[in-house]
């Protein structure tokens, strides 16, 4: 073969590489541009003097977002975090669109962080945590309390073999006043003081 068929060959092949190459980026950087101006928002506040803009996708609550809520109890300092199950009325919902929906519906939580993937609520009480018991008296007898959720005390059992009668006065008031405990082997060593 001649040396200046394959030059041919050579420059052919090579315009159409490049004209192809041409073509599909022209084509495709279209269809691209077409699809992120459907499905992004663009932050016209970010753009500098130089008039870039910076495109940020809307991240929206879906149905495998985990919600967790974080519950500080003041009186006793402790922390619960409890996963929440994904409510239909809030999915889609942005950021903000779900910080409106909290702030109208539940204005003592506030938003730690928020993803498409995790959600962080917090709330702070001012209450003992349910996982208090507290020794106290009750109708002339020693008693057991728990704490519900919203830091109320439940009577949980009255030991009415155990009237405060029987017990010194400083112990009475400390009766009277109510003994905070933190588990239950806690409480069992408290009211074995208190029995025996």
């Amino acid at each position: 073969m001649k040396k200046s068929n394959i030059i041919i060959i050579f420059i052919s092949c090579l315009l159409l590489f490049l004209s192809s190459f041409f073509y599909g980026y022209y084509f495709t950087g279209k269809n691209m541009n077409k699809k992120l101006n459907d499905n992004t928002v663009l932050d016209n506040s970010s753009s500098g003097n130089d008039g870039l803009e910076i495109i940020k996708e809307e991240v929206r609550i879906s149905p495998n977002t985990c919600i967790e809520k974080e519950v500080y109890y003041k009186k006793c300092r402790h922390t619960i975090k409890q996963n929440i199950k994904v409510d239909n009325n809030i999915i889609n919902m942005t950021e903000k669109e779900f910080e409106d929906y909290t702030k109208k519906n539940h204005p003592e939580i506030r938003i730690i962080s928020f993803s498409v993937g995790k959600i962080v609520l917090r709330e702070n009480k001012d209450t003992l945590c349910p996982n208090h018991y507290i020794i106290g008296e009750s109708e002339g007898k020693i008693a057991v309390y728990k704490i519900n959720d919203t830091g109320e005390k439940i009577l949980f059992k009255i030991l009415e073999d155990y009237p405060l009668s029987l017990l010194k006065e400083i112990d009475q008031e400390k009766l009277k006043e109510g003994i905070v405990v933190d588990t239950e082997e806690e409480l069992s060593d408290v009211l074995e003081n208190f029995i025996s």
